[in-house]
């Protein structure tokens, strides 16, 4: 009763771990279930998913994060993983424990793996990428407290199986204004200056510092380019009555585009951390069941959100990520009754984000179609 499944994503990592408790639950009648995971997001989307997907009644579930604290543990429990860090051990304390926890490889750091100590009757890792970029978190503290990789099924496999629903990518381009072009042309000067003088002066952490900051402000001036949003509300339009979920980087910009939406009477809700937890719920649920016909989240929904209805995506703006790539392209692969093909949007700014698109489109060769357009601004006058 121990391992790390690697599955794709939409490929039935939840469904999985209700199985797992299902079989622990026949061994231990008894025994308290520990789901860890690594954003309020997925504590939404697991809170919704135990009551609608496995029927676990709300008042046995107990949810632990910055926003809620429960008065007493519950047969299943919930838990941010930074709420894990000092709360997991108590709740393991003196009984027979099911560690779940998703999206595995975020528990790698130092701090996060703190959560994974305890005796555990049983535990489980989740996640679609396991293995962490930069450092060997996977090996030196997930890997000791889950167990191996007991299964691996990625994209092709789940492709070839019909697991994942048949997709098409279009890649619009836009404009920068005349005045974005500008800066991120100065920036992108600034941080070629700032390379050089850091590759000959090798460990110099101020440098260091100061290019990883001019790359953030570059990177920011082509997430905000104010030309993604008319482009974004445009394909959303175009998509009137179909489910879509629509990815921004922003806040404020999430804002500004389903006020818009809302003005053209598009059936719209707003997913993200900074609203109210039963709000949040609500949407997700509502989203669900088809009482929303659009989503806009802000990075909150990159992992862990189940609706396999969802026909597009809109990707507004994102970041250089490939982890944050394959988990909004997930969103969609889903399949569902009546989908036949899922349609995933990506709008870009620049010759860096192009390039990152034409890399992934020479390793979709034979497997999705792959459309260029350009949304050009429009004169005045």
């Amino acid at each position: 009763m121990r391992g790390i499944a690697s599955v794709v994503t939409g490929g039935g990592k939840t469904i999985f771990a209700f199985l797992c408790i299902r079989e622990f639950w026949k061994e231990h009648e008894e025994g308290r279930i520990i789901i860890l995971v690594s954003t309020i997001t997925l504590l939404d989307q697991w809170y919704v998913s135990l009551q609608e997907d496995f029927g676990v009644p709300a008042e046995v579930i107990a949810c632990f994060s910055s926003q809620e604290k429960p008065k007493k543990p519950g047969v299943v429990n919930v838990l941010v993983i930074n709420s894990g860090r000092r709360l997991v051990r108590k709740l393991a304390r003196g009984q027979q424990v099911f560690l779940i926890v998703d999206e595995c490889h975020r528990a790698g750091s130092p701090e996060n793996a703190k959560a994974l100590e305890g005796t555990f009757a049983a535990a489980l890792g989740l996640s679609a990428t396991p293995q962490r970029e930069y450092d060997r978190g996977f090996e030196d503290h997930v890997v000791p407290a889950l167990g191996p990789v007991i299964f691996e099924y990625d994209y092709t496999q789940a492709h070839a199986d019909g697991v994942v629903a048949p997709f098409d990518l279009v890649n619009v381009q836009v404009d920068l204004l005349p005045h974005e072009q500008e800066k991120y042309d100065r920036l992108t000067k600034r941080a070629a200056v700032l390379l050089r003088k850091a590759r000959d002066a090798k460990g110099n952490v101020g440098l260091e510092e100061n290019l990883k900051r001019v790359l953030q402000m570059r990177a920011a001036v082509s997430a905000t380019a104010k030309m993604r949003l008319p482009v974004a509300a445009k394909i959303v339009e175009q998509n009137r009555g179909e489910r879509t979920i629509v990815f921004h980087e922003r806040v404020n910009s999430a804002k500004v585009l389903f006020d818009v939406l809302q003005e053209r009477n598009h059936s719209v809700c707003l997913y993200h951390s900074k609203i109210a937890p039963e709000v949040r719920r609500d949407n997700l649920r509502l989203f669900r069941r088809g009482v929303f016909d659009v989503l806009i989240s802000c990075r909150a929904l990159d992992e862990g959100m189940n609706v396999p209805e969802t026909v597009v995506a809109v990707i507004v703006s994102s970041t250089a990520s490939q982890r944050q790539r394959i988990q909004r392209l997930g969103r969609v692969l889903r399949p569902a009754k009546g989908k036949e093909k899922a349609l995933i949007y990506t709008l870009y700014a620049t010759e860096q984000e192009q390039e990152r698109l034409l890399r992934e489109a020479a390793q979709m060769d034979g497997v999705a179609e792959i459309e260029w357009s350009v949304s050009k601004r429009q004169p005045r006058g």
